[in-house]
């Protein structure tokens, strides 16, 4: 345009509106600009929290090279090269966030680098640009971006050389996920590489959040790998070396009535070793003799020996023993161990797992058991406003889901089968209630001061607030209306939960100062056996 048989004065102007094309093109609101210096606070904000769990980690290692060096040493030294290498890229970073910023602002040296927020040039396109990328080549290779992308590559490839090898093709996978230097697959714009791809003509603040995000990765990637080598050592390496006595009783509390079961084996024994177990027998460590071990030892069982013993009366009841095992020589070894439990009266839980009451048209869970007694020993009842209970086939014996159709009372009638007979634990007594009403919202808002184009572009959302269940309602209609200073309030009715476009027009047109509200709310349960409507409160907005 600025070429050809053109006169001076047209080339001129010619080329004036070029530039102008040009600068249009690259016009930038300032709610964009101000979205970036949000991102970039988000963004250190998640940065400085992976830091301190970093820390917590480094913490552990040096905790626990305090307690057995030997042990951790090698994974220690591992994971301390990556954190400087760590720390390294990321003072380089943090150096170029700097440079961008002063010579952005255009400061001398007598004068201090402000924050994000507060520069004066946040759009500037140019001089990201000649820092990171430099001449205009269209590769970005030579200037801070290459030497940036190498730093990184490096990382990633410290990280593989110091994982273990069944861990680096893992690794590898998702450093170049997390940490992708790759050129891009298609050409766009003419940007052919990482560089340009990632640093072309964006403004200042859109390259210092950039920078920002590639150190939140950094340091998430130093976290991965220095917990997982922390938590390597002796993942694999399980010898047992010691034997110890345990006991694992059915339950430690038993009913009147029933018999006390407990399974008696020795830690990391298996089907092989069959241990004498001599309940009552005592053993005097010092002469190394075993008083009661003389007898018949209790039947053992795949590697395990089980004690019955009838409860009667109530409270504690203590008892114990002594496992005897052979060695591979030929000698003994004793291992004397010492148990108890509770013997009580019957008695039943019977638990609302998520409130102490029972709602309508939702899956109330309930949680129903009796002490000492297996879940498929205990029979339930219901009775009362119409409650059923049906098993809950998620969290397995033991738990239902309650549900009710009235307001009023229910119960909850429990017994279990002791000793072969079918003996009552009690009831109890719960109250129905309707699901409370929900609370309209749009675009996340209650009321109060709010954008227009916010209102115009949300939904109606009911919100169940302070209720523990998964239970969603929908808005099935509402009316609308704007009131503003010297105009007549105007009014609109829609079905369902979407503005109509005449409500969004009247919305565009409306002026700060102006009122909107929206009344006559009506919901119902998105599911469920509760499709009553339900009047949900009014909300008040003030166009700012």
């Amino acid at each position: 345009m600025a070429g050809g048989k053109l006169s001076p004065r047209q080339k001129m102007i010619n080329m004036m509106y070029l530039v102008l094309t040009a600068l249009l093109a690259l016009n930038v609101t300032k709610e964009v600009i101000n979205a970036f210096v949000t991102i970039n606070e988000s963004v250190v904000l998640t940065k400085d929290n992976i830091d301190k769990k970093n820390q917590r980690t480094y913490d552990a290692f040096a905790q626990a090279m305090s307690v057995d060096e030997a042990k951790y040493d090698v994974v220690n030294k591992h994971a301390q090269s990556i954190r400087k290498a760590s720390d390294d890229i990321n003072k380089f970073i943090d150096a170029t966030k700097i440079t961008l910023i002063r010579e952005s602002d255009r400061l001398d040296a007598k004068d201090s680098t402000p924050t994000l927020p507060h520069m004066d040039n946040k759009e500037d396109y140019d001089t990201p640009t000649r820092l990171m990328i430099g001449k205009d080549d269209h590769t970005g290779k030579g200037a801070i971006a290459s030497d940036l992308k190498k730093r990184l590559e490096d990382f990633k490839n410290l990280i593989i050389s110091n994982v273990p090898a069944e861990s680096k093709a893992d690794y590898q996978k998702r450093l170049n996920t997390l940490l992708n230097t790759s050129d891009p697959d298609k050409v766009e714009d003419g940007k052919r590489t990482w560089e340009m791809m990632s640093f072309y003509h964006n403004p200042v603040v859109a390259t210092v959040a950039l920078l920002s995000k590639i150190q939140t990765d950094i340091r998430s990637a130093e976290s991965q790998v220095a917990e997982d080598l922390f938590n390597s050592v002796g993942k694999f390496d399980f010898r047992p070396d010691r034997l110890a006595p345990k006991v694992i009783a059915n339950s430690t509390v038993v009913t009147n009535g029933s018999n006390y079961e407990a399974d008696i084996f020795l830690a990391a024994t298996s089907s092989t070793l069959a241990p004498d177990v001599f309940a009552g027998a005592t053993y005097d460590s010092i002469s190394k003799t075993c008083k009661g071990c003389e007898g018949q030892p209790l039947a053992a069982v795949g590697g395990y020996s089980k004690f019955v013993q009838p409860s009667s009366g109530e409270g504690e009841r203590k008892w114990g023993g002594v496992i005897r095992v052979k060695k591979g020589d030929g000698s003994m070894d004793y291992y004397p161990f010492n148990a108890s439990y509770i013997a009580q009266k019957p008695n039943s839980v019977v638990s609302a797992e998520k409130m102490n009451v029972l709602y309508i048209g939702v899956d109330n869970p309930m949680a129903i058991s009796v002490p000492g007694v297996s879940s498929d020993k205990v029979k339930v009842s219901a009775s009362g406003s119409g409650l059923s209970l049906k098993p809950n086939p998620e969290k397995g014996q033991g738990h239902y889901m309650a549900t009710v159709t009235s307001v009023g009372k229910s119960t909850i009638a429990v017994s279990a089968e002791i000793g072969g007979k079918v003996i009552p634990m009690g009831s109890f007594e719960y109250r129905v209630k309707l699901v409370p009403n929900p609370v309209a919202t749009i675009a996340s808002l209650k009321g109060g001061p709010a954008n227009k184009n916010l209102i115009a572009a949300g939904t109606l959302i009911p919100m169940l607030e302070n209720f523990d269940f998964e239970l969603f309602f929908r808005i099935t209609g509402f009316k609308m209306t704007i009131a503003g200073k010297g105009k007549d309030p105007l009014e609109f009715e829609t079905q369902g939960n979407q503005l109509t476009q005449p409500m969004r027009d009247q919305l565009a047109k409306s002026r700060p100062g102006d009122k909107v509200f929206f009344e006559y709310i009506k919901a119902k349960m998105a599911t469920g056996a509760d499709q009553s409507t339900r009047s949900l409160s009014p909300m008040a907005f003030t166009i700012q």
